[in-house]
């Protein structure tokens, strides 16, 4: 009998002590609560009792009010059986090296724990190739990286708790070509990284054309207590692949045909525009692409990045667009 009690009481506690949070106090009502959908019914006074006796070993606090409030430690390691294994602990520091600025102040601060706990297990296997792994492994850009805009950590965290709550905005912002700051209630629908920017796609009031705003032209936002509202059939990846972050030129899809230099040609070959690409080689020498592509400010800057090293030859409107850029940037040299 003693020792069924004793497992009974081992039990709860380790129960009370996977649900005790890491950030914001919670009561003794709370965790009541947990341990009913766990299917255990005790009394909110057993809850204290087994809470005390756990600050006693455990690195917990509380605000030594009536009804106590509980939480970890700031300093508080990771509790968790079985233990974080060296792959894990790998994953949560990759995490923490490439991912940081692409997720939520919240989420930062529970994986905070982790991390920690992550460095600690790779720190104790100094000869094993997985503790040396972020050492190893690292994402650069081929592409000239500016430096980021400054975003309003403020208005970065109401952004990120619009979406996980999927509640409505008050934002003030300024257009790019406007200084004058502007008022919007907004739904929010996801957030996009181009590059360094980060832009908010979202619908205005009760209008349904989707929007992008970018973050750092946002001076102040603020969480509603209403719901946000989702377009019907909205799913941010299609929203993306239909070319909806790209400078759009003329309407439709165009048929590109381009002439080639061999070597700048190859890369080509390995990392293709698109499925519709075809390369052939030409009498000249030269390797002529076609695909079918949407015509674009960034399909231009693409090709302008080629210099002498590239012949547009069709559509005529986009090559002699190309055309009439080159002879203005020479003019000015």
């Amino acid at each position: 009998m003693g020792s069924n009690k004793s497992y009974e009481t081992l039990k709860r506690q380790w129960l009370l002590l996977n649900r005790m949070p890491h950030r914001g106090r919670k009561g003794t009502k709370y965790f009541q609560e947990a341990l009913r959908e766990m299917g255990l019914d005790v009394s909110l006074r057993t809850i204290q009792r087994d809470l005390k006796e756990l600050s006693r070993q455990f690195p917990l606090v509380s605000d030594e009010e009536r009804i106590s409030g509980w939480k970890w430690s700031e300093d508080a390691a990771v509790f968790d059986i079985p233990g974080m294994d060296p792959h894990v602990a790998l994953a949560f520091k990759m995490i923490d090296l490439h991912l940081g600025k692409m997720l939520p102040e919240s989420c930062l601060g529970f994986l905070k724990p982790y991390g920690k706990r992550a460095g600690e297990v790779l720190n104790q296997l100094d000869d094993s190739g997985v503790a040396k792994w972020p050492k190893k492994i690292a994402r650069i850009s081929r592409h000239l990286t500016l430096e980021p805009p400054e975003i309003d950590r403020f208005v970065l965290n109401t952004i990120y708790d619009g979406l996980l709550l999927e509640q409505q905005l008050e934002i003030f912002y300024c257009n790019r070509v406007d200084s004058e700051t502007q008022q919007g209630v907004v739904h929010p629908l996801g957030l996009v990284f181009v590059d360094n920017v980060a832009y908010l796609v979202c619908t205005f009031w009760k209008y349904h054309d989707l929007r992008q705003i970018a973050l750092h032209r946002m001076s102040s936002a603020q969480l509603l207590d209403e719901p946000s509202r989702t377009p019907t059939g909205f799913k941010l990846k299609d929203y993306i692949a239909s070319g909806k972050f790209d400078v759009p030129q003329t309407e439709g899809k165009i048929q590109l045909k381009c002439l080639f230099d061999p070597y700048v040609a190859k890369h080509l070959s390995e990392s293709p525009l698109n499925q519709t690409q075809k390369l052939a080689t030409q009498e000249d020498g030269r390797i002529q692409l076609t695909a079918e592509v949407e015509d674009t400010a960034q399909l231009r800057w693409w090709i302008l990045a080629f210099g002498d090293q590239i012949e547009v030859v069709s559509p005529a409107t986009l090559r002699q667009d190309i055309s009439q850029t080159l002879i203005k940037a020479l003019e000015k040299y």
